[in-house]
């Protein structure tokens, strides 16, 4: 390594730790179109710079091999977050409800307490934080695919390969199963979360309370179709020129599931809207908890209604297909947001 790499790597981990002077609040609850976005803000910044410092203030695990090297690439996969680097780590984090990516230029004073930091990733000219992340780890990126929380997610909605005919044969493993539960299984299709769940069945007409039997594959593929196109909506290219544009600019986008809308204004039918009249047809949107983790679902009555199911198929579900009685790729239950 050249010696001005080296001098710049032994530059003191706390003076990426500037005085935090103010607090702010994320407004997207993270789902798949809020990590592509975490991704296209880190991504000018770290990828091909190499590592000044990276530290997991709750992790015991060292990471002074990681000093020196080059990032590869930033990629969301879901609702997950991975930081590829050259000699084959990975940083995985995942968000979760709470947690947050901010990326800071050298010096400049963070939005958030260094208290609640769990990963510190610090390049020439620049800092990444993640705040308050419940899950974060370094891995092999050839352990990937075999991953107790990765290796099992299904086809993501804003992947370029994106594959409708597995998605759905993933559903189908859950006939038994609310469909308001099974579209939020990240082994089905990976980046629904409460927000763009309670949105889609509302805008495909599906009572979130029926098991996924009662739907017709043409149904189901509708949903996915839209679920696609929703976050796609959500989400904007990386700039190509890489202008720096603040700390936590990506977060600065009103997500919206309605066509024609007033930016900042009726964004979404249901979601967060119980009690207020349905924009569609005037009833009272209601709010239900479904699965084990007692999610919220937010649905309109009547434009919802319910459906009947058909009697259940004496059929085993296919092999390496998810069930409703084993964990989700997080290693949470069926429903984690």
């Amino acid at each position: 390594m050249p010696a001005e790499h080296r001098a710049l790597f032994a530059l003191e981990p706390l003076a990426i730790r500037p005085v935090c002077t103010q607090t702010v609040l994320e407004p997207l609850m993270p789902e798949g179109d809020t990590l592509f976005r975490i991704a296209a803000a880190l991504g000018p910044a770290l990828e091909g710079a190499r590592v000044i410092a990276l530290e997991l203030p709750r992790s015991e695990r060292r990471c002074d091999a990681l000093v020196g090297r080059r990032i590869e690439r930033v990629e969301a996969r879901g609702k997950n977050l991975l930081i590829f680097f050259d000699e084959g780590t990975v940083l995985h984090t995942h968000l979760r409800m709470s947690g947050a990516w901010h990326i800071y230029r050298e010096g400049e004073r963070w939005k958030r307490s260094e208290a609640t930091a769990t990963a510190i990733l610090a390049v020439p000219g620049y800092v990444a934080v993640c705040f308050r992340a419940p899950i974060v780890r370094l891995l092999r990126a050839s352990a990937l695919r075999g991953d107790r929380l990765l290796g099992g997610l299904g086809p993501d909605l804003l992947g370029d390969g994106f594959d409708a005919a597995e998605a759905l044969r993933r559903l189908r493993a859950l006939d038994e199963v609310p469909l308001g539960v099974a579209i939020m299984d990240q082994r089905v299709v990976a980046g629904i979360g409460n927000v763009y769940k309670s949105e889609l069945l509302f805008r495909r007409r599906l009572d979130p309370f029926a098991p996924v039997r009662a739907y017709s594959d043409e149904e189901l593929s509708a949903m996915l179709d839209l679920g696609r196109r929703l976050l796609q909506a959500n989400v904007e290219p990386r700039d190509p020129s890489g202008a720096y544009r603040g700390p936590t600019a990506h977060y600065l986008h009103t997500r919206t599931t309605r066509a024609g809308f007033d930016r900042g204004r009726r964004p979404v039918s249901v979601y967060g809207r119980e009690g207020r009249a349905c924009y569609d047809c005037g009833a009272a949107v209601q709010m239900r908890r479904q699965g084990t983790m007692m999610r919220s679902t937010y649905f309109c009555p009547r434009c919802q209604p319910g459906r009947a199911a058909p009697a259940p198929a004496e059929t085993a579900a296919p092999a390496g297909s998810p069930s409703a009685e084993t964990a989700l790729p997080d290693g949470s239950e069926p429903s984690v947001p």
